[in-house]
């Protein structure tokens, strides 16, 4: 009897195999097999996240001797992208995405898609973003003091606009304790909000370093501040906020990898491994600053613990300023 079963046990576990059914430190030990496939919620060549996710695709497909594909699925305030990548079962995506998917997201949004705390794991803290606050030119201020000194002289006459997530968020948060009232102003595509920023009809924003340098430096904006807890060193002569005399604003925009929530921990820690070794390289982190970004790299525990920290801090900032999900 046993003799007989040993020829079905064997074709039972080739095509566990198959399907990735084998056992965890298997899979971790040949992973990846084919093609992988990085899902990110941003627009191609929508600045620095997009060029952080092609830099760790390149560098990551090199190492694992496998293609990397990244696929763009921007929209709805990362949660198409997020979706589409938890539909996806083949054992071979990952989603590179801001924390603000599963940390400030759900806090705006009254349907989310997904379990932010469930549904994905957390594999490396990539890269940090450098988040700027900028203002149109017409408006004259030259420090973010003066821009808050003329909003409260006209109460809801001047607007803003913030990327999606924990930019939006800290925003309004910095609004109301500044005593200023200015509406928001949504855009589906990031570039428009520049175009009318640089032409006055938006009066503040909060972007990305990397997709308001050029337009800084040729004068068609005024760059006031970053938000991280360090100047920038794509434009060190940019104060932050700190310094600015606005410490509550400060956050920083952090990238990483997510995989779903059956990855197990020991390929979650073989990909970063590979995340920081890639990072660590000199060219990268030359052009990570290129962009607006700095390298960080984590294990996944150190990660999970960074997550953490951003669902406390701003689930507080909602509670605290009665902010309500739409």
């Amino acid at each position: 009897m046993k003799k007989a079963l040993l020829p079905r046990l064997c074709t039972s576990l080739l095509a566990c195999a198959a399907f990735g059914l084998v056992p965890q430190s298997t899979r971790a030990d040949t992973w990846p097999a084919r093609t992988v496939h990085v899902v990110i919620p941003f627009s191609p060549g929508m600045g620095s996240p997009d060029a952080a996710a092609r830099m760790l695709a390149d560098g990551l497909g090199k190492r694992w001797k496998q293609a990397v594909v990244v696929e763009n699925r921007p929209g709805a305030d990362t949660m198409l992208a997020t979706r589409a990548f938890l539909e996806m079962h083949d054992g071979h995506s990952l989603l590179f995405t801001t924390h603000s998917t599963f940390t400030v997201v759900p806090l705006l949004h009254t349907k989310v898609p997904y379990d932010p705390v469930g549904d994905v794991r957390p594999v490396s803290l990539a890269v940090e973003d450098f988040l700027a606050v900028v203002t149109a030119p017409a408006l004259g201020v030259g420090a973010l003091s003066d821009f808050v000194r003329l909003a409260r002289q006209k109460p809801t006459s001047l607007n803003f606009y913030a990327v999606p997530g924990a930019p939006y968020l800290a925003y309004l948060a910095f609004q109301k304790r500044a005593g200023i009232e200015t509406p928001f102003v949504a855009y589906n595509n990031p570039t428009n909000a520049m175009a009318d920023l640089s032409e006055g009809r938006i009066h503040i924003a909060v972007m990305p370093v990397a997709s308001v340098l050029g337009a800084a430096q040729a004068g068609k904006i005024k760059i006031l501040a970053v938000t991280n807890e360090q100047r920038t060193p794509a434009a060190p002569d940019i104060p932050t906020v700190k310094e600015a005399g606005y410490p509550e604003f400060t956050f920083g925009g952090f990238l990483g990898l997510f995989g779903p929530k059956d990855m197990p921990m020991a390929l979650r820690e073989q990909i970063a491994s590979d995340v920081r070794y890639i990072l660590r390289e000199p060219d990268v982190q030359e052009r990570l600053t290129t962009v607006g970004l700095i390298a960080r790299g984590t294990t996944p525990a150190e990660f999970e613990r960074v997550m953490d920290a951003q669902r406390q801090r701003w689930s507080a900032v909602a509670r605290d300023h009665k902010i309500e999900p739409q």
